[in-house]
C-alpha cells in the first residue's frame, strides 16, 4: 500500500554456517519427521544465538535494507497525523 511495486526478498539473517562456527553453537541432525525443504546436514535452532547478537544481526539487516525516503515520508506523515489528533482534541501542538 505505502510502497507500490517493492520487491518483497527474503534472507537468511540468523543461524547461517558462519554464525553456527564463529558462535560455537550446538547441532543435531534433522528430524526425518521434518518435510521442510532443508540442504544442510545438521540443524540449530535460531534460540541458540545470544539474544543481542541475534538483535544486532537483526537491526543491521532493516538498517541495510530500508528505503530512507519512504522512512522521511512515513515519519512526515505519522507527524502530520499526530498534529491532527492533538487538534481534534482541543489541544494545540503548535502552542507549546
Amino acid at each position: 500500500m505505502d510502497a507500490p511495486g517493492t520487491e518483497v526478498v527474503f534472507e537468511r539473517l540468523a543461524v547461517t554456517e558462519q554464525q553456527i562456527a564463529s558462535h560455537g553453537l550446538p547441532t543435531a541432525s534433522p528430524k526425518a519427521s521434518d518435510h521442510r525443504s532443508f540442504s544442510g546436514t545438521s540443524a540449530t535452532q535460531a534460540e541458540a544465538l545470544p539474544p543481542d547478537v541475534l538483535a544486532t544481526v537483526l537491526k543491521a539487516a532493516i538498517i541495510s535494507n530500508r528505503d530512507t525516503r519512504v522512512l522521511a515520508a512515513l515519519l512526515e506523515r505519522e507527524e502530520d497525523e499526530r498534529r491532527r489528533l492533538l487538534q481534534s482534541l482541543g489541544y494545540d501542538p503548535d502552542a507549546d
